[in-house]
């Protein structure tokens, strides 16, 4: 039993999340733990969302992340889905990334975010 535990455990540390088959949502999507990742990942590498002259005006690096959302209009809270992060993040023309696509599991947690009020958590 122990054993079984410690490789059930073992496998779920050593994934991402994206590779789950359905994976679930938390109950409350944090800021801290949850976008910023995100961003960390996808948007904030050198010469996209990050650094003195970031992509359209939006620097998405950890310790600003939120002030550049917040005063970029980027999200709505009382339209979600039209959030600007959000629409820029699902369009089929111009995804971002520009790599393509993120994983639907990063979009519904980002979404997600914004319809609990996109707090600063």
């Amino acid at each position: 039993m122990i054993g079984l535990l410690s490789a059930s455990m073992l496998h779920a540390f050593s994934c991402k999340k994206s590779v789950y088959e359905n994976p679930v949502l938390p109950d409350t999507i944090s800021f801290s733990r949850h976008i910023i990742p995100i961003f960390n990942q996808n948007c904030n590498n050198s010469g996209c969302h990050s650094g003195p002259q970031p992509q359209g005006g939006l620097n998405l690096s950890a310790s600003v992340a939120y002030q550049n959302l917040i005063s970029h209009s980027a999200v709505n809270t009382l339209n979600p889905s039209g959030s600007l992060l959000y629409t820029q993040m699902t369009s089929s023309n111009k995804p971002m990334p520009p790599s393509g696509k993120l994983d639907t599991f990063y979009l519904k947690e980002v979404l997600k975010w914004i319809e609990q009020g996109a707090k600063n958590n």
